[in-house]
């Protein structure tokens, strides 16, 4: 007893059997306990267990976790549960069972059972509250003092390690499988789209395939080629067998009696969230399956171009690679504790079994594989009714094309024809579908994370062309619908990507860091070789005339396909584009493009990620980004050195970047207000937004009410005519009196010090130096950056501009934690030159108020007479700028913009009286008798579902316009009715996604 006193001083939270003197604190009946080296998964050794008749062995001497103890890697953002997670080895399948329990002061309080009827590793995660008997509620906390395996089954042998009796673990990622089908008993399980299903591997079990034709056959076979082409790699790589042996032999894989040994093969996601303690378990030798995938793969790539010597090492080493995937617990049926984000990790391998499949085969081992692969990817889900059917980006980027591969891992045509058809109709439903929690909305932005999201859209954008090309033009094709839709926001991306980049406003956690499109041109050419969606053209015109003028210059041989032989011309995308579910707008003309971002109570403003865009609060506070052909880089926008403060076009406060950070480990904010959105006439447009940073909901995690200290609040408008931009600000108010209130005019990397900006009062070539241009009532004041944008301020505010060393942080990188993300590659502190405006609002301001104007990348002529330039524009006026609307009359189109934030107000000014709600129009005079008006109601109107979650895409909102004078215009399912009234006409109206809806009015 004295010996496991001593021991027990220090009470192990995981055990792993690396020392014998841990067998001490076990008790046994009918059993015998031993270390063993047969099968381990960290360190060396496990616990093999024998038993004979009925049995059980017991400890008591372990600890459990605290929660601040486990490793959670959202802290309390997520809500969390004491788990048992353990791992154990069945060398011989059989139909009995054993029984995991902790008891109480000798009382069984929890317990349940496992079934033996598999062969190799399981690990499984158990929270306390999914157990029978006195189950505690989810998130409490528990106290047992005994851990006991027990069995009444004859005899048998099995193996333990890594047990951790307790730890917290988010309650998310548990998951079920064959070996625990309780967990989660009882919820919609679907919901998690990571999660193997056993209801879906049940279907592919059950699933009797009907005969099938000779042409299906053939179009099967032509499919399978068409994947087996894309998977060759270039002929100029060469087999090196001993370099492709060395990296086989970095896996220390041993086979020894056709029994795979080696480390555990786990996950990235294993290692980041579960208890590790080298004390108890060694060092942590494993192989993740990303880099297992990785080895495999290059192993299947070489193999048919090896000779017949090199053939035969490559294929020993793929076999052993097979068997010890399965051993290690990656057999159909079992889910490993949790791979939630698996989809990204197990491309590679998929990848390799699939060019190795006739190998598989010959040895054996192709439907265990097939099967475990099936199950992995969930591959059933594809035979579920299709009223279940929802549109899933991270499925689109991570295992739709793999589910095309996979179908061709069964054996029988008639099986991949019966799951090639469903799959077929599943894409084909899913890409249609609009109005889905995500996926690809009308406007064509790309719904991830519960907002528009690029950086996750391009998975999606990568892989469903393969699909669409793979199917095109036979009995298997993606349907109208659905091609349609997915071109659509395929489409979207290069207008708010400029020429490759698509801009810190919709860069979600990634901001400034070169994101874009630049490795899409393959996807261009397969979507415009797929044909149109109705299936009739062999070449897609519109994805042509793209292709053209994103990679044209560069390639002649698709450029001559497409315009010598078929006519099609480069495209011209200058213009004004509208994303509503982004609170997006993008004004092009000719090489540039100016991305104007916001957000509200539907659209958030940045993703700030634990340890991601740490100080992004500011990104979308009507941001205005310019960008030229050059992209990010060539525009002046890197994150060297960048101050996170100085987004250009945003009304912040400006903070030190310790307080810029939120505390919190996540928050993706949204206001309470719904006025944010953009309204297009005729190649321009106009953008408004309700800044409020006061109180508002975060759209990721359970905080409801959250809000930014300072409750920085403005009304923010730009007005795009033509070659420039013209910005108002009123209604700045802010309760921070220590930190000053701004609104940014342009913060533009230097790439030499000597590098020019220009001013009205001289050009600036020094360096370093912080100056101001003084009030001016007569609009004279002026700035051209050092990349040629100029801005033209006409309020009477001072200037204040510089150009300086500046040092920043990495956004990867936390200042209140100490952590960096390994993703951030680089130095946590950063450093760069740059060139910076602003205007200062001062301390705490009550109603502080802008006027600019921005005439982007301005050529070295326009740049000497810029003063001249600006002094004589007269082809606008801004007609009113106050807390009810922003109007703007631009004189080259004989167009007036309002920006109407206040219902029932006399607007005073133009065709425009009143709107009975808070909308943006653009009302153009054609001639005396006729206007054309472009309607929006900004208020995307999302049907609330849970406390701080939406149903996400929009409903009807009616509202009605006053006009001044009598007007009449065509009834439509849009405009409801037109009323005439004492020297003015009511139209009403109804409108939904923020889109502009145009209508024609004739003088009465």
């Amino acid at each position: 007893m004295a010996h496991v006193f001593v021991y027990a001083q220090n009470l192990p939270a995981v055990e792993s059997f690396e020392d014998e003197t841990a067998l001490t604190t076990y008790k046994t009946k009918n059993s015998n306990l031993s270390t063993s080296e047969e099968h381990f998964r960290y360190g060396k050794k496990s616990l093999k267990w024998t038993w004979i008749g009925e049995a059980n062995f017991s400890t008591s001497n372990f600890r459990l976790l605290t929660k601040k103890e486990s490793p959670l890697a959202y802290g309390d953002h997520f809500p969390a549960s004491p788990t048992l997670q353990l791992n154990f080895y069945n060398e011989i399948p059989q139909n009995q069972k054993i029984t995991f329990s902790f008891k109480k002061n000798g009382q069984k309080e929890v317990w349940f059972d496992v079934v033996l009827n598999f062969k190799g590793w399981r690990t499984i995660w158990v929270p306390f509250y999914e157990m029978k008997g006195n189950a505690p509620k989810k998130g409490a906390s528990i106290d047992y003092d005994t851990f006991q395996v027990s069995t009444m089954s004859k005899s048998g042998t099995l193996f333990f390690d890594d047990i951790i009796f307790s730890q917290y673990q988010d309650d998310r990622h548990q998951y079920p499988d064959e070996i625990v089908p309780f967990v989660k008993e009882g919820q919609d399980l679907a919901k998690d789209h990571w999660m193997p299903l056993i209801s879906n591997y049940e279907r592919i079990k059950n699933l009797q395939p009907k005969p099938i034709s000779v042409a299906t056959r053939m179009d099967l076979k032509k499919f399978e080629q068409k994947i087996d082409a894309s998977q060759t790699i270039p002929s100029r790589y060469k087999v090196y067998i001993n370099t492709l042996k060395e990296m086989f032999a970095e896996l220390h894989l041993k086979l020894k009696d056709d029994k795979v040994i080696g480390p555990p093969l786990t996950f990235k996601r294993e290692r980041q969230e579960s208890y590790f303690n080298e004390v108890q378990q060694g060092k942590p030798v494993f192989n993740d399956i990303y880099d297992f995938g990785k080895v495999m793969k290059k192993l299947s790539n070489f193999h048919d171009r090896a000779n017949a010597a090199e053939k035969k090492a490559i294929e020993e080493m793929l076999i052993i690679g097979a068997k010890y995937f399965l051993d290690q617990g990656w057999a159909a049926g079992s889910n490993g504790g949790t791979r939630h984000h698996i989809g990204y990790n197990v491309r590679d391998i998929t990848e390799a079994f699939f060019n190795c499949r006739k190998l598989l085969y010959r040895e054996g081992l192709l439907n265990e594989i097939a099967r475990s692969l099936h199950w992995l990817f969930n591959i059933g889900m594809l035979l579920e009714d299709e009223s279940k059917f929802h549109v899933n980006i991270d499925y689109l980027n991570t295992q739709s094309y793999y589910h095309l591969m996979l179908i061709f891992m069964f054996e029988k045509q008639e099986m991949q024809a019966a799951i090639l058809s469903a799959y077929s109709k599943y894409i084909s439903i899913t890409l249609a579908q609009q109005k889905e929690e995500w996926g690809f909305k009308i406007d064509g932005t790309a719904w991830h994370h519960n907002g528009h999201y690029p950086a996750y859209g391009i998975g999606a954008f990568n892989n469903v062309p393969k699909v669409i090309n793979t199917l095109a033009r036979t009995r298997f094709r993606i349907r109208t619908e659905g091609h349609e839709n997915f071109k659509k926001a395929f489409l979207a991306s290069r207008i708010y990507s400029q020429k490759f980049n698509w801009g810190f406003g919709s860069s979600g956690r990634h901001p400034l860091e070169d994101n874009g499109i630049q490795k899409m041109k393959d996807r261009f050419l397969w979507m415009a070789n797929a044909g149109d969606p109705v299936g009739k053209l062999k070449i897609d015109k519109d994805v042509a005339a793209a292709y053209l003028r994103l990679w044209g210059k560069e390639d002649l041989f698709n450029s001559s396909l497409f315009t010598e032989i078929n006519g099609i011309q480069k495209e011209d995308v200058s213009g004004y584009y509208t994303f509503p579910y982004a609170a997006l707008a993008v004004h092009r003309r000719d090489n540039w493009a100016a991305f104007i971002k916001g957000y509200n109570k539907y659209v958030w403003a940045s993703e700030i990620y634990v340890a991601s865009n740490r100080y992004g609060r500011y990104q979308s506070n009507g941001s205005i980004q310019l960008l030229n052909e050059q992209g990010e880089k060539g525009s002046g926008f890197q994150q060297k050195g960048w101050n996170w403060n100085r987004y250009p076009g945003t009304t912040v406060i400006n903070l030190p970047l310790k307080e810029l950070e939120p505390k919190m480990p996540l928050i993706m904010f949204r206001s309470e207000e719904t006025f944010a959105g953009t309204a297009k006439l005729g190649g321009n447009g106009i953008f408004g937004m309700i800044l409020n940073e006061g109180k508002g909901s975060n759209a990721d995690g359970r905080e409801v009410n959250v809000g930014f200290y300072g409750k920085l609040k403005a009304k923010k408008s730009v007005f795009s005519f033509g070659d420039k931009l013209i910005c108002i600000g009123t209604n700045i108010s802010s309760i921070d009196d220590k930190n000053s209130t701004q609104t940014n005019l342009f913060q533009t990397f230097l790439e030499a010090k000597k590098d020019k900006i220009f001013t009205s009062l001289g050009d600036v070539k020094k360096f370093s130096l912080k100056e101001e241009i003084p009030k001016n009532t007569e609009h004279k004041n002026w700035i051209i950056d050092n990349y040629g944008n100029g801005y033209h301020v006409l309020s009477n505010d001072i200037v204040h501009y510089q150009k300086v060393h500046q040092k920043s942080y990495h956004n990867k990188y936390s200042i209140n934690t100490g952590k960096m993300n390994p993703k951030g590659k680089g130095a946590q502190e950063t450093e760069g030159n740059f060139a910076s405006a602003w205007i200062n609002h001062g301390l705490a301001p009550k109603n502080a108020s802008y006027q600019y104007v921005i005439y982007p990348f301005n050529n070295e002529d326009e740049i000497k007479s810029f003063g001249e330039k600006v002094k004589t524009d007269n082809s606008y006026n801004i007609l009113k700028a106050n807390e009810t609307a922003h109007i703007v009359h631009d004189k080259t189109t004989n167009t007036t913009g309002y920006v109407i934030f206040e219902a029932d107000k006399n607007l005073e000014n133009g065709i425009i009286k009143s709107v009975s709600k808070p909308a943006l129009i653009m009302a153009k005079k054609d001639d005396d008798n006729s206007t054309t008006l472009s309607i929006v109601q900004p208020d995307l109107n999302f049907e609330p579902k849970g406390s701080n979650r939406f149903i996400n895409f929009s409903r009807p909102v009616k509202f009605t316009i006053t006009l001044d004078g009598k007007w009449s215009t065509t009834l439509s399912k849009n405009v409801l009715s037109v009323d005439h009234v004492s020297k003015g006409t009511v139209i009403s109206l109804e409108l939904k996604d923020g889109l502009s809806h145009e209508i024609t009015l004739m003088k009465k």
